[in-house]
């Protein structure tokens, strides 16, 4: 069993980024394997249970589902599995969790922590390997896309990770990837950027001249 923490600091009250995370919608999309978001409630407790296909670069698919275990002010915390009528074994069965403490009035961190164990044939002799790797990368791109949905950076700001593109997989894999919900919120997010720059400026443009 592996475990992995990732921190970020971020220039935003506590209250803003959690109320962002408080959409079921936002937080499980910001996963970079996330085909979809399927949940229909309008927010979250505690046994709540949200599907999530998943869609790794192409190369394996699989529907899953997160089952809320904890969820309190600031912190929320899930199990995620293979849906049990999906067809073969569970290949990263795994745990994970949100919390947001507050640093100020202005500003907080989000802390992301993980546990899971890759089940594939030859994880035995490499799983472990691969979740040191690959893990904190991809917990730090969860971190930038909560930043960039709760306004504390630029969406154009976040990048793909490109340290995934080392496992040869998926290398070979992502150019076929249809589904993403970690595009989809960014790409959504860029739209409202844009609209709030246009907006500025044509209000700055019509401001009348100071003396």
């Amino acid at each position: 069993m592996g475990s992995c923490e990732r921190r970020l600091r971020l220039d935003v009250p506590a209250d803003v980024a959690w109320e962002w995370l408080l959409v079921p919608k936002n937080l499980f999309s910001v996963n970079i394997f996330h085909a979809e978001v399927e949940f229909d409630e309008p927010e979250l407790r505690v046994g709540s249970v949200v599907r999530v296909p998943h869609d790794f670069f192409g190369a394996f698919k699989q529907e899953r589902q997160s089952k809320v275990r904890e969820f309190r002010k600031y912190f929320v915390a899930w199990g995620e599995h293979k849906v049990p009528s999906a067809p073969g074994k569970d290949s990263f069965p795994h745990s994970q969790s949100f919390e947001v403490v507050p640093i100020d009035d202005q500003s907080c961190e989000i802390v992301n922590r993980i546990k899971g164990k890759y089940i594939f044939p030859g994880s035995k002799y490499f799983g472990e390997r691969l979740f040191r790797r690959y893990m904190p990368v991809i917990l730090d791109d969860d971190n930038q896309v909560i930043a960039a949905g709760c306004g504390a950076i630029e969406s154009a700001d976040v990048k793909t990770p490109k340290g995934l593109l080392l496992w040869p997989l998926m290398a070979s894999a992502a150019r076929f990837t249809k589904k993403s919900t970690r595009r989809d919120l960014l790409a959504a997010k860029q739209v409202q950027e844009a609209k709030r720059a246009a907006a500025n400026a044509e209000a700055t443009a019509g401001a009348p001249d100071g003396d």
